[in-house]
């Protein structure tokens, strides 16, 4: 079954379809229509803790797909309007050579 789309910004990503939306003013979820690529960003968090990403579906570069999900990581910091933002993070979470720093722990909010 696809991902949801109503109410939903669809958008292509190197040739690819996507949704993103906003979950209850906490998170940027963003998704691919076949539901291997899904990801949840904190939109708040504490004090002093970096930005980061819950990596929730089965496909993500750098990482087996059989491993325990979720997974957090840290994401690189948000700048610009949320489309823009969500370009920067699907560019940044494709990118094989891009450095993938572990959070323990969950992240909180602010």
């Amino acid at each position: 079954m696809p991902a949801r789309t109503k109410r939903r910004a669809t958008f292509d990503f190197h040739g690819r379809p996507f949704v993103w939306w906003v979950d209850g003013d906490k998170y940027l979820r963003i998704a691919s229509l076949d539901k291997k690529f899904v990801t949840a960003h904190r939109i708040g968090r504490a004090l002093g803790e970096p930005p980061t990403v819950e990596v929730i579906g089965s496909e993500f570069v750098g990482l087996v797909p059989t491993e325990s999900r979720p997974i957090f990581f840290v994401a690189p910091e948000p700048s610009g309007p949320m489309g823009a933002w969500v370009d920067q993070l699907l560019r940044w979470a494709f990118d094989p050579d891009r450095p993938l720093v572990r959070f323990d722990g969950v992240p909180r909010f602010s």
